[in-house]
């Protein structure tokens, strides 16, 4: 048998029409639009693409990373995150160093300049995120923390291998099973 995937993890959208219109599905649809929105914007303003855009911001959070652990955080090969290196390197956002410890490791770093004009182009966004959280109370904060705690585990389990979903046949096409 190919596949032992069941109807629920490969049935059609039909089947969840319904809870794909659930309000709070789609504020959470919405977040992950205007996430890759925010994201493209800051990218065109950088002079970056959205690959490039996504190892700035691993980048940033790391505050650096050499090109086999951004290969692994951006689940691309090596070769492609030389390139994407390359790239954000030639557009000036981030160097190239060795660290004095292991002259043979090299070490992506964001440049300051291009993470003080990411960070200026957030920090409107920030700040009013900022203030929503500081007005929740504490009960509040709890639920919303567990809540996307939650949200968060199911995204990291959804962005792993996805499932065999048997390929859909045409009736004609389909054969008997010999045993």
């Amino acid at each position: 048998m190919s596949g032992d995937s069941g109807p629920s993890e490969c049935a059609s959208r039909g089947a969840y029409a319904d809870r794909l219109h659930d309000p709070i599905m789609q504020r959470l649809k919405a977040i992950s639009f205007l996430n890759l929105e925010i994201g493209k914007k800051i990218g065109e303003t950088l002079g970056v693409n959205v690959t490039d855009m996504a190892a700035m911001e691993l980048l940033i959070d790391a505050r650096t990373l050499t090109p086999s652990q951004l290969a692994n955080q951006l689940k691309v090969t090596t070769a492609a995150a030389t390139q994407i290196v390359d790239r954000l390197e030639r557009a000036g956002h981030v160097t190239r160093e060795r660290k004095t410890i292991d002259r043979r490791k090299i070490f992506v770093v964001p440049v300051e300049a291009s993470e003080v004009r990411a960070f200026a182009l957030l920090a409107p966004m920030l700040d009013a995120l900022s203030g929503v959280i500081s007005d929740l109370e504490p009960a509040e904060r709890r639920v919303i923390e567990t809540f996307l705690d939650q949200v968060v585990d199911i995204y990291l389990k959804a962005s792993g291998p996805p499932p065999l979903c048997p390929e859909p046949t045409e009736p004609d096409d389909a054969s008997p099973t010999v045993l």
